[in-house]
């Protein structure tokens, strides 16, 4: 039991001065707009049968008040449904809406990224703007996420939401909201230290000149799925540029929520097979990654053995309330400071 104590804590210590970090990082300044430059920007959007959800999100992007040149570059990826027409009835009422075709796969790119790479080699402006068929925008995200670049500036990594203030009602709702925001406050904080790890499909901008320089998608070998981490900690290595955070309202995206616990298990389980690619990862993130995935393991495991093991029971919970001591602070200050106090409390415990 000695040895299996000291692997508990060597697992869940490390994690837990990681949360501390992202606590520490929380007090440090951030990016605030400072640009009012209106650069030429471009916003990408790959669609592959989205028919039931496109519609709603072209109609929010429509709503873009930018005042510099703006198109939106909808990529219509091999789709058999009616996702082609309702970009084309777009690209009728509005000119700024752009039809692009994926006409065949890539051999080195998954799908996605493909139709991303495609949109981008499309695109005519100098800001990059990426996200997904099933969101919705703020009417100053593009001018919001624009604002942050500075002339040191390579990306702007954004927030993302799957539920507004509010908006959570059901336990499934709450703990999906809940799970995205620890993953923002995270990366939030990590990028006020200047390490550049992660940021999230749906709300990303970056400098064309900095896609090309980086070598675009898939530079180090086949890109997976969900590639944004990757160009993240790429990006973030290009001599003199940095990576910022956007958390403000107006720039921040609504994400579609997981209809059922089994779809968002699947989401999550698309998201932790990018890490197949190990070679291509920043090895601090993927230390990250290992300890908050084993320490999870061990410490569910070592709960469920202290029943069995009395002798344990004192190490385990103490250790387990320590855990649970510095989240439940950190999502209250995380949640204080971008005003999502509705994900505190019972329902922080609860996730």
């Amino acid at each position: 039991m000695t040895v299996f104590l000291i692997l508990l804590y060597a697992l869940v210590l490390p994690y837990i001065g990681l949360m501390l970090l992202v606590v520490v990082g929380m007090f440090r300044s951030g990016a605030r707009p400072k640009s009012a430059a209106q650069p030429s920007a471009s916003v990408v959007i790959p669609a592959h049968n989205e028919q039931d959800k496109l519609g709603a999100t072209l109609e929010s992007l429509s709503r873009q008040s930018y005042p510099g040149p703006l198109e939106f570059v909808i990529v219509n990826d091999r789709s058999t449904d009616a996702t082609r027409s309702i970009i084309e009835g777009f690209a009728l009422r509005d000119s700024r809406f752009r039809l692009v075709e994926v006409l065949e796969p890539s051999k080195r790119l998954a799908p996605k990224v493909n139709a991303v790479d495609t949109g981008i080699r499309a695109a005519r402006g100098e800001i990059i703007l990426a996200s997904d068929a099933d969101c919705q925008y703020p009417e100053g995200w593009v001018a919001g996420l624009v604002s942050h670049f500075e002339p040191d500036v390579a990306m702007v990594v954004g927030y993302v939401e799957s539920s507004p203030k509010g908006g959570a009602t059901s336990a499934l709702q709450r703990f999906e909201a809940t799970d995205w925001f620890t993953l923002m406050i995270v990366s939030r904080s990590l990028t006020h230290f200047g390490w550049k790890f992660a940021s999230s499909a749906n709300n990303q901008a970056y400098r064309r000149s900095a896609w090309d320089a980086v070598g675009g998608f898939g530079a180090s070998g086949r890109a997976p799925s969900g590639d944004e981490d990757l160009l993240t900690q790429r990006m973030g290595r290009l001599p003199g540029m940095r990576v910022v955070f956007a958390s403000a309202p107006e720039t921040r995206v609504l994400t579609r929520a997981a209809p059922t616990a089994l779809a968002l298990l699947r989401q999550r389980r698309r998201w932790v097979s990018r890490y197949q690619h190990l070679m291509h990862y920043h090895p601090g993130f993927l230390a990250s990654i290992g300890v908050l995935g084993f320490q999870s393991v061990l410490l569910a495991f070592a709960v469920i053995l202290a029943a069995f093991v009395p002798a344990i029971a004192p190490w385990v919970f103490g250790l387990w309330a320590l855990k649970l001591l510095v989240e439940f602070v950190g999502m209250g200050i995380g949640t204080r400071q971008l005003d999502r106090r509705d994900l505190w409390g019972f329902t922080t415990l609860f996730w």
